[in-house]
């Protein structure tokens, strides 16, 4: 592979892989989104985002595990097809396009705690490791939402972490905002 596809051409891949990331005061605000660098248990790097979200568990649910809609809110997804889905989860094959190259990947969802615990690990395709959690914890109100955002990925190869991981909170920061709006306009 040309090494500056190497390089440059995955930055935008780590956000959505996961599509895409701590708990307690670091989300001060209800407009705020807290980003950190983390380690999964197995050695692989990540990001872990802590934000609020004015919205109903269930509607935060919703938007989550709503396959049909996935596009509206996660970019760069080009195809999604479900190949099974319970009430305990779905495996999910995604095909994405980050800059010029295309990737697909198979991803087991486990509803660990519906309307509470997400996670998600690759059972097939491309990258080496892909794994993540959505969390949807009590807020300061009953109309508000903590999520934390766990993602870990391992593309296989060497790619350059600093730039990989201020490109992933560009676009983690992006998918947030359209996660809002989603929100905002489904309750309208």
């Amino acid at each position: 592979m040309n090494k500056k596809i190497q390089r440059y051409g995955l930055l935008p891949v780590l956000f959505f892989i996961g599509s895409v990331l701590a708990h307690g005061a670091a989300a001060v605000t209800d407009e705020s989104i807290f980003i950190e660098d983390v380690t999964s248990s197995q050695g692989v790097h990540g990001l872990r985002a802590t934000f609020n979200l004015q919205a109903s568990r269930d509607e935060i649910w919703t938007l989550l595990t709503d396959y049909d809609r996935f596009q509206e809110t996660f970019k760069g997804l080009r195809r999604l097809e479900i190949l099974d889905e319970d009430e305990q989860g779905a495996r999910v094959h995604y095909t994405i396009k980050a800059w010029i190259l295309t990737f697909e990947y198979t991803l087991q969802r486990d509803y660990v705690r519906p309307y509470e615990l997400i996670t998600w690990r690759r059972t097939g395709g491309d990258f080496r490791v892909i794994s993540g959690a959505w969390m949807i914890l009590p807020g300061p109100r009953e109309d508000l939402h903590e999520i934390v955002y766990e993602s870990y990925v391992d593309v296989g190869f060497l790619v350059p972490t600093k730039l990989v991981r201020d490109r992933a909170a560009q676009e983690l920061r992006k998918t947030v905002a359209r996660i809002r709006e989603r929100l905002a306009a489904d309750r309208s």
